[in-house]
């Protein structure tokens, strides 16, 4: 009789443990857990990674902004926004300097568990950014 005992505790208790971890893990859909993220560099050069809710619906948000104080007369600036788990990149149209500029890109759909980085590339001269001044936001993990 003792061992039908511990059998149906057992029972009981594997059931209550699958349960509970059914109960954190959530419906199918939910939102996955962030880390990481923010802004990175000085006022006149910044590049961000944040997520954003819209309608219940988590986007990430790539964000960079120049501010021409002391750039050269062929600077051009350029954001790229980068998946770093597959490689996946996001660039803008290379922008003359000799304005302010505010890049921002909207991922609608991003996939849990990858990495992702705002990266602003500033180059002194036109040279498809061969040796570019970069700023990089810190890394968000989905």
């Amino acid at each position: 009789m003792t061992l039908r005992v511990f059998k149906h505790a057992a029972t009981m208790a594997l059931t209550t443990t699958v349960m509970a971890s059914a109960a954190l893990v959530g419906p199918a859909g939910a939102a996955a857990a962030t880390t990481g993220g923010g802004c990175t560099g000085p006022a006149s050069k910044q590049a961000c990674v944040r997520t954003v809710d819209k309608n219940g619906h988590t986007h990430l948000v790539f964000d960079a902004a120049f501010d021409a104080i002391n750039a050269g007369a062929d600077c051009h600036v350029r954001m790229t926004a980068w998946d770093d788990t597959d490689g996946w990149p996001w660039m803008s149209e290379p922008r003359p300097c000799g304005e302010g500029h505010a890049f921002t890109y909207d991922l609608p759909n991003p996939t849990p568990g990858h990495i992702y980085r705002t990266e602003l590339r500033i180059s002194p001269a036109r040279s498809d950014f061969v040796f570019p001044e970069i700023v990089t936001s810190p890394s968000l993990t989905y």
